[in-house]
């Protein structure tokens, strides 16, 4: 930092410097929320993230014009669809920012950091590929991406897998992120060729069961998912598994599905996430 020393008062250039970085910043995000947008319509995910937090500015003052409005709320629909692709949900994270926005009648909303702060964190903490990966484990395939400590116990039940899971968790969370899901099926499908014990055996069927879903093979995404919880059963694999059920329309296998899922909430977290499968599950016709 670079200081300006006048008649023993202090001008702190970097103030100056920084109100000036944010103003440009603010210029450009539209552009940076463009070129987020052809990189996730050429299947560049992780590099779509990282446009789109470039794109990702908030006024100094918190004063959020209808302009910069319509731009937040265009960033925050296009970051739903890169976590989509991701198959991972950042209501958590999107959903305080976005109410905030879509909910005012005025012109121009006034903000708090706790509407954009999570978000602010999230960018920052995945602004490279290696630390996006450290995120994969409990939100690539834990439901939701969170800004709390992993070890919070208001977090969806998560199998305590063994540190031998990490390698192929992060090798196949970047084919993932890269739509290469056949490649990221034979990473599961080869470490599944060791020994395992139940529980990381549970989850890597668990994994591949999702992995065979992105990849369209719903008849090997089932089978794994029973296998899973053959082997091992807990909250993720049995919610993993009723979801499937519910998004294929299959009510009457949902039926059946949902009260194993229930009888294994264990936190204020779980109960949210049953919640929404009953949701999905009451909206079947």
């Amino acid at each position: 930092m670079n200081y300006l020393y006048i008649g023993g008062g202090v001008v702190v250039l970097f103030i100056i410097y920084s109100l000036f970085a944010a103003k440009n910043n603010l210029k450009k995000a539209p552009e940076k929320l463009i070129d987020a947008q052809k990189k996730f319509d050429a299947g560049e995910t992780n590099a779509a993230l990282r446009a789109l937090g470039e794109a990702f500015v908030i006024p100094l003052n918190d004063h959020v014009n209808a302009e910069q409005k319509a731009h937040l709320l265009a960033v925050l629909d296009l970051l739903r669809k890169v976590f989509a692709e991701m198959n991972i949900s950042g209501s958590k994270l999107i959903d305080p920012l976005y109410d905030k926005l879509k909910n005012s009648v005025n012109a121009s909303v006034v903000l708090n950091e706790g509407n954009y702060k999570p978000l602010q964190d999230f960018f920052e903490e995945t602004d490279s590929d290696a630390k996006l990966v450290k995120y994969l484990k409990n939100s690539v395939f834990g439901g939701e991406i969170s800004v709390e400590n992993s070890a919070s116990s208001d977090r969806p039940a998560f199998p305590e897998t063994s540190s031998r899971t990490t390698p192929f968790i992060n090798k196949a969370g970047k084919l993932i992120m890269g739509r290469k899901y056949q490649e990221a099926i034979d990473v599961y499908k080869d470490a599944l060729t060791q020994e395992w014990d139940d529980t990381d055996k549970a989850f890597l069927h668990d994994q591949l069961g999702s992995c065979y879903l992105m990849n369209k093979d719903l008849a090997n995404a089932e089978a794994n998912y029973k296998e899973s919880i053959a082997i091992k059963s807990y909250f993720l694999n049995n919610w993993n598994y009723a979801d499937f059920l519910i998004y294929h329309k299959r009510k009457d296998d949902a039926a059946i599905q949902l009260p194993k899922v229930e009888a294994l909430v264990a936190s204020p977290s779980d109960r949210k996430e049953f919640n929404k499968l009953q949701k999905g599950f009451d909206a079947l016709k």
